[in-house]
C-alpha cells in the first residue's frame, strides 16, 4: 500500500488516479495513530518534505517529496514581472534547507535571481521590504501568519513524478520484507525465553524484551556490541568454535538462568549466533501449573487483598497485617467471629505471596467426619477401604504442593488428627492412608477458627505443641459491630454483584435503611449482611431498597436491645444482692448497721432481703 501522509494541498486526488491506473492501492492519512492503526500493513509512506520528522520511529520507508529550486524559480517568474529587482527569502524547514542551499551552489554563478533560506523559527523577525516564500504545505502552520508579502510555493507535477516512481518500486519490495520481519518479531517475543543474536562481529542484531529484563536493561541494545551487557560473552566462544551448546547454567544480576546457544551458518560459514535463557523460575512455575491442571478442579484463589471492602482502621489494619504475612512462608492462624471473611484473608494471602500461581486449597474440618477428614487430608492408596478409587486418592497436602493449604475451622479437629498434621509440619512430607511410601510435599499452611484456641488447650481439647506450630502469626479480624463506618461500601458491593443477576436493577438505597443497617449489632458479621441484602432485593419490586422493606431487621434490632435491657436488669440486681449479703455478713446479720452502711432505711433492707430470699 503506499500511505499519502498530510497530502492534501498536493495532487493528492491526481496520486491517487495515477497509482490507481497503475494498479496500486493508496489511502490517505492525517495523523500518526492514524498511521499506527495500519501497521500491521506493509507500506511505503509520502509526505511532504516537512512532515517527514513527525514520521520518525515507524519501520516503512518514508518518501519526502520537497520543493525545488527550479519550483521556487518558476513561482517567482509567474508571481512578478521583473523578478530581478526584488530580495527573495524561502521559508522552509532545516533540512530542506540544506539540500536548496546545495542546489542552488550549483548554479549560483549564473543566477539572475537571488534566494536567501530561513528557518520556521526565524521567520517571526522578518523584513517587512523583502518578499517571502515557502512551501504551500506550511500554509496556517507557519509561527509569523501577519507576514506581507508571503507566497506559497506548489511543486510542479513533473516534480513529483519521480518519486511516484520510487515509491512504486518499492511497494512490492517492502511489502516482502516487512512481512517476513514482522514474522520474526511475532515469533521472537511470543517466546517465554530471552532471545540474543549477534552478527560476525559480536554486534546485537535480534534481541526481545524479554531478554532484556532478564538482563535488567532498559535501554536499546540492537546494533551495540554484546559484551557491553555481558563481559567475556560465551557466545563468541561460539562464534569461534561453531558448536551447540546446551542447558548451561550460570548467574546472571542475581538470577539462575539455564542458557542454549547455537552458531548461525550459512553455507559452511559462520556468520553469527543465537542464544536463547530462561530463569530457573519460569521452569519451576511451568511445574506448578502442570500440576495444578493434573490435579486440581478449580483449586485457586479467586479474591486478593484489594477485593476486601473497608477503610476503617480496623479492617485497614488486618490488610496491612496480612500483606506482611503474605512475604513471608510461616503459617497464619486467622481468628475471628464467624463471617468475617477469615477465607477472603487467607486467599488474600496466597495470591500476594510468591506462592500465587501454585494452587490454593480449602477444606472445613468441620464438615467431614474423623475418618473422612484423615483421607482427603492425607489421601489413601488403592483399595484401603471399599469404596475407595482403585488408583487411590492424592490428598489435599498433595494437591496444594507449591502452593497453600488453608485449613478452615482448626478447631473441630479431632486429637489424632492432630497428632497427625503436626508430624506433616514438622517433616515437610505425608503418607497416604493404607500407604508405605512417604511423599514429601512443600505446602504453607494457613488456618482459621473462631474459637478460643488457648481455652481449648487449657481444657486439653486441642494439642498445645500443635497450636504453637500454627500461631506463628496471628491475624485476629474485627467484627463488623466495630466497623459499621463500612456498611455503605459493603452494600454498594453487595448490590454490584446481585444486579448482575438480575433484570430490573436496583440505583438506589435509602439513607435511612442504611442507618438501621448501622444501628444492628450483625452477630452474623458481612455473611449476614450479605444475605439480609438479598433478602431485600428479592423482595423488592422497585429500583431502590427501602427501610420498609427492613421490617425484619427492625424486628431483631427491637427483640435485642429487650433482651440487652433484660440482662442489664438482671445484672444490677445481681450486684444489689451481692452487695447487701456482703454488707450482712459484714456487719453479722445486724440490719440497723447494714442499712446505714448501704444508705437505705430497714423496712427498705428488709423488704429487699424478703424480694431476693436472703
Amino acid at each position: 500500500m503506499i500511505a499519502l501522509f498530510k497530502m492534501n494541498d498536493l495532487y493528492e486526488e491526481q496520486i491517487k488516479n495515477l497509482f490507481k491506473d497503475l494498479g496500486y492501492q493508496t489511502a490517505s492519512f492525517y495523523s500518526i495513530n492514524s498511521i499506527l492503526d495500519q501497521i500491521m500493513n506493509p507500506m511505503v509512506i509520502m509526505t511532504p518534505a516537512i512532515f517527514q520528522k513527525e514520521l520518525e520511529g515507524l519501520s516503512f520507508p518514508i518518501i519526502p517529496i520537497p520543493i525545488t529550486i527550479g519550483d521556487i524559480k518558476k513561482s517567482i517568474r509567474l508571481l512578478f514581472q521583473s523578478p530581478k529587482q526584488s530580495k527573495y527569502s524561502y521559508i522552509t524547514s532545516n533540512e530542506e534547507i540544506e539540500w536548496l542551499r546545495k542546489e542552488y551552489a550549483e548554479h549560483v554563478a549564473n543566477e539572475e535571481i537571488h534566494i536567501s533560506f530561513l528557518t520556521e523559527k526565524q521567520s517571526t523577525i522578518l523584513m517587512q521590504n523583502n518578499v517571502y516564500l515557502a512551501p504551500i504545505w506550511m500554509k496556517g502552520i507557519l509561527p509569523n501568519p501577519r507576514i506581507k508579502n508571503l507566497h506559497f510555493v506548489k511543486p510542479d507535477f513533473t516534480s513529483v513524478i519521480p518519486f511516484l516512481q520510487i515509491a512504486g518500486s518499492l511497494v512490492n519490495l517492502i511489502e516482502e520484507i516487512l512481512k517476513e520481519r514482522y514474522q520474526v518479531d511475532a515469533i521472537v517475543n511470543s517466546t517465554h525465553d530471552g532471545v540474543v543474536a549477534i552478527d560476525r562481529t559480536g554486534n546485537i542484531r535480534l534481541v526481545n524484551e524479554h531478554a532484556k529484563t532478564i538482563l535488567g536493561v532498559e535501554e536499546d541494545m540492537k546494533g551495540r556490541n554484546i559484551e557491553e551487557f555481558i563481559p567475556q560473552s560465551d557466545m563468541l566462544r561460539v562464534l569461534k568454535a561453531g558448536k551447540m551448546e546446551r542447558g548451561e547454567i550460570a548467574t546472571v544480576g542475581g538470577r539462575q538462568i539455564v542458557i542454549n546457544r547455537s552458531p548461525v551458518i550459512v553455507k559452511g560459514k559462520i556468520v553469527g549466533a543465537v542464544s536463547n535463557f530462561k530463569e530457573i523460575t519460569d521452569i519451576q512455575k511451568v511445574e506448578l501449573q502442570l500440576r495444578k491442571k493434573i490435579h486440581q478442579n478449580g483449586l485457586e484463589a479467586k479474591y486478593r487483598l484489594s477485593d476486601i471492602i473497608g477503610e476503617t482502621q480496623e479492617i485497614m489494619e488486618a490488610k496491612e497485617l496480612a500483606r506482611k504475612f503474605a512475604e513471608t512462608e510461616s503459617t497464619v492462624l486467622i481468628t475471628g467471629e464467624s463471617g468475617t471473611g477469615k477465607e477472603l484473608f487467607a486467599q488474600g494471602i496466597h495470591s500476594a505471596s510468591h506462592r500465587s500461581l501454585g494452587p490454593f486449597v480449602a477444606v472445613n474440618c468441620a464438615v467431614l467426619p474423623e475418618n473422612l477428614l484423615e483421607s482427603e487430608i492425607f489421601g489413601y492408596e488403592k483399595g484401603t477401604f471399599t469404596g475407595a478409587l482403585k488408583d487411590g486418592k492424592p490428598g489435599l497436602f498433595e494437591l496444594a504442593h507449591g502452593g497453600t493449604l488453608f485449613l478452615d475451622e482448626i478447631g473441630e479437629i479431632p486429637l489424632r488428627i492432630q497428632a497427625l498434621l503436626l508430624r506433616v509440619l514438622q517433616e515437610r512430607t505425608i503418607r497416604r492412608v493404607g500407604g508405605e511410601r512417604i511423599i514429601p510435599v512443600d505446602v504453607r499452611i494457613i488456618t482459621a477458627t473462631n474459637r478460643n484456641l488457648e481455652e481449648e488447650v487449657e481444657n486439653k481439647q486441642f494439642r498445645s505443641d500443635l497450636y504453637y506450630r500454627l500461631n506463628v502469626l496471628a491475624l485476629e479480624l474485627p467484627p463488623l459491630r466495630e466497623r459499621l463506618a463500612d456498611i455503605p461500601k459493603l452494600v454498594e458491593n453487595f448490590l454490584n454483584e446481585f444486579n448482575e443477576k438480575r433484570k430490573n436493577k436496583i440505583i438506589n438505597v435509602e439513607k435511612e435503611l442504611i442507618c438501621l443497617f448501622q444501628k444492628y449489632d450483625w452477630p452474623g458479621n458481612v455473611r449476614e449482611l450479605r444475605n439480609s441484602i438479598e433478602r431485600l432485593i428479592v423482595l423488592e419490586e422497585s429500583t431502590s431498597l427501602r427501610l420498609q422493606g427492613a421490617k425484619f431487621l427492625s424486628e431483631k434490632i427491637r427483640r435485642r436491645s429487650f433482651s440487652k435491657e433484660a440482662l442489664n436488669k438482671q445484672s444490677i440486681k445481681n450486684k444489689e444482692k451481692e452487695l447487701i449479703l456482703t454488707t450482712l455478713e459484714k456487719f453479722e446479720n445486724n440490719k440497723k448497721l447494714a442499712a446505714q452502711s448501704l444508705g437505705i432505711d430497714r423496712s427498705t433492707l428488709w423488704r429487699k432481703i424478703k424480694e431476693y430470699e436472703l
